[in-house]
Order: C-alpha cells, then structure tokens, then sequence
C-alpha cells in the first residue's frame, strides 16, 4: 500500500535503459455481497446540497485574480481556462441537459445504475467547488453517516498541462475510528477537464489509466467513444459541447462506519468540484 517504484529493462535499437515506474497501490477492500442473488446492492444519495458554492456553469466565468505573482509571467489567463498566446480563450458549460435529465427525481443514473442526486431546478447551485484560487474555500469537510463499501462521484472542474503528472487534488474519506483512506485526483489518470478529453495516442501521450466515465453536462448522457468533438481555437482540437462531469468509484471499508467526505485543493491554477456523492451499501 502506498506509493511504490519498480524498474524495467527496456532495449530499442543499440540502447539500453532502466525505465521506471510509479505506482500508487490502495488497499482495496471486499465487498460484501448479499447472499440473496435477487437482492440487489443498495444505493444511498448523500444530500451534499448546502456545501454547494457555485453553478457549474459559472467555472469560466468567473474572474480568477489571486492569489498571483505580481511580476510579469506566463501566468493563467484570469477567466481560468487558455494560454499565453489565446489569453482570450473561453468554454461554454452548458448544465441544461443535467438539469433536465434529473427534471423528475433531482437524480440521474449511468449506464451501470448508479444514480447520482443532482438538483433540476435552473439557477441553483449544483457544486461545491475547492480551489487555491481565493474565489473558493481551499477545501470543504461534508459530513457522512453509516457504514459503505464504495464511494461513487460525480466530479467536474479543471486543470492545465502545468498540473499533469501530479496530484491536482484530493478526497480523503475519514471514519469515525480517526482512519482515513484517500483518493488521489491525477492529471491525466483520473482528473479530466470539465471543457475537454485528453488527447491519447498510446505513446508520448497516455493516460496511463482506463478511460473513466464522461457525462455531457449539455444532454445529461454518457460520452461515448465515438463522440463527435469540437475544438477550442489555440487550446484544444477535443473540447466537449458545453462541458462533461466524470464519474468515479473509490473502494471503502465496508466494516467501519463514515464520519465525513473531505474535497481538498493541491495544485494551483485547478479547481476541483464535486457535484454528487453515492455510497454502495
């Protein structure tokens, strides 16, 4: 458990090098299941719904001012998103079809049944968001109850080629025995841009992870691997038409109960939001 480095041989043409490798192993626990194979496993919507600071379809625009150097620098462009070149650059989010997907319940659900709580109402508040950016709290503590053996998130937010390979976040999941577990947000693993996909060619540009899962914040459906994309002028040729949530899973200890969910901010210049919380039980 924790993090670890191995070392491959690898051989091209005349050269020889060792080639290392960085791993993050979390223990991974089991999951109960029920001894009755009609009764399915059942689904808890945390009601995170007053720590919400935003709608997700302010992240641009906003103005994102401090904290900052003061001297002249290759700095983010102040409306969160772009370059030194295309400092005028811009996403439209568009939530509209999130909203109107979960018009009945305040829910939806993926592919694979998880519902995720998420309020239809237009004009209300449907994120808590974290940042180092001063226009939001560094990190949010939400209270949790009971006992869980996975944790699923619907998560959204941002990051920049400057915070690839390295942690842009964090979700520490603590219990009520003073333990904790903690789930990393990577860019690229795990951690994907609210206004885009990665490019992967399998080489120079990887992942290194599984493609998580994508929800169109504009249909309120899953992206699928054949998805249409459009591109930003300067920035990006696979930017998503008014921007994707990702979902995640994260393993619990099913025999220890859950005292609070925390979202933390690492890296500069990344806001990370959290939109749902789901607990398997």
């Amino acid at each position: 458990e924790g993090h670890h480095t191995f070392f491959i041989r690898t051989t091209q043409g005349a050269f020889t090098w060792w080639q290392p490798v960085d791993l993050f192993i979390v223990k991974q626990y089991p999951i109960i299941e029920s001894k009755s194979k009609d009764k399915p496993s059942t689904y808890i919507n945390a009601d995170i719904s007053t720590y919400f600071n935003d709608e997700v379809g302010n992240i641009f625009k906003n103005k994102y001012l401090s904290p900052r150097p003061a001297s002249p620098t290759l700095q983010l462009p102040t409306q969160g998103i772009g370059n030194w070149a295309y400092h005028s650059v811009t996403a439209n989010i568009n939530d509209s079809g999130i909203r109107k997907k979960a018009m009945e319940t305040n829910s939806i659900k993926t592919s694979a049944g998880i519902p995720f709580r998420t309020p239809a109402e237009v004009g209300k508040k449907n994120v808590a968001f974290v940042s180092m950016w001063d226009n939001y709290p560094d990190s949010i503590i939400i209270p949790l109850e009971g006992k869980s053996s996975a944790a699923h998130l619907l998560m959204t937010g941002t990051t920049n080629p400057m915070q690839s390979r390295m942690i842009n976040g964090l979700v520490l999941f603590n219990y009520a025995d003073g333990t904790t577990d903690t789930m990393e947000l990577k860019n690229p693993q795990n951690w994907w841009p609210i206004e885009q996909d990665y490019y992967s060619d399998g080489f120079a540009f990887t992942t290194d992870a599984p493609r998580p899962i994508r929800i169109s914040l504009k249909t309120g459906e899953e992206i699928p691997a054949t998805y249409k994309y459009t591109s930003i002028k300067g920035f990006s040729n696979f930017a998503i038409d008014g921007g994707a949530a990702t979902a995640l899973d994260f393993p619990l200890n099913p025999s220890k109960k859950l005292q609070s969910l925390m979202i933390k901010a690492i890296a500069n210049d990344v806001i990370i939001g959290l939109m749902s919380v789901t607990l398997m039980q």
